[in-house]
């Protein structure tokens, strides 16, 4: 803002106050036009944050409403391989089918860069908080999907042929395929959650 001086010299208090009030609404006047534009541009960030929020937390539902579907079949297979394993004897020719994992990857980038770049103070508490706890319940679906990828890992090291293990792997084995299982329901219980807090959200 530039002020430039009165073109002709001040010869009275009466000038000397106009010139003054002049100046003093100009200067009013750009104040209230920057805060228009800071709240426009406060506005725009919080919607842009949003609708990088919903887009997100769509996509994520569907990856892990995808993974969730998976899990039945995955159970089914570990009941099908603990029945064979306790079988006595062991089948000729038994081989163990590991149960497979469903891994999908899950994103948080709008979140992240909200949260860097402060836009989150743009928005009402209530709007923070749903997508808070959205965010809060994938982060630990996400935990629970890294811990069944290294169980997963684990199974792999038994091989296939099950007639080359013995008595004590075998039992290692059974007990890596309930230790499988359990990892199962935590990751069907959390992906509820998601789900759940990703349509409350999503509303």
């Amino acid at each position: 803002m530039d002020l430039h001086p009165p073109d002709q010299p001040i010869r009275t208090l009466k000038d000397f106050a106009l010139h003054l009030c002049v100046v003093t609404v100009g200067i009013l006047i750009a104040l209230g036009l920057e805060q228009v534009v800071e709240v426009h541009h406060r506005a725009q960030v919080a919607r842009e944050a949003v609708e990088g929020f919903r887009h997100e937390l769509a996509d994520n539902r569907e990856q892990v409403k995808a993974v969730l579907d998976a899990l039945p079949e995955m159970r089914n297979k570990i009941n099908g391989q603990l029945d064979l394993l306790n079988a006595s004897p062991l089948p000729a020719g038994a081989r163990f089918k590991n149960p497979g994992v469903h891994y999908n990857p899950l994103y948080a980038a709008s979140w992240d860069t909200a949260i860097a770049t402060q836009a989150l103070s743009n928005l009402p508490y209530a709007t923070v908080k749903k997508f808070s706890e959205a965010y809060s319940v994938l982060h630990v679906f996400a935990d629970e999907e890294r811990i069944m990828l290294n169980a997963w890992h684990d199974l792999q090291s038994f091989g296939e042929d099950l007639s080359t293990l013995t008595p004590d792997q075998r039992r290692t084995l059974i007990e890596q395929l309930h230790r499988y299982d359990s990892f199962i329901f935590s990751l069907d219980s959390a992906g509820q959650e998601v789900l759940k807090a990703s349509d409350d959200a999503l509303r």
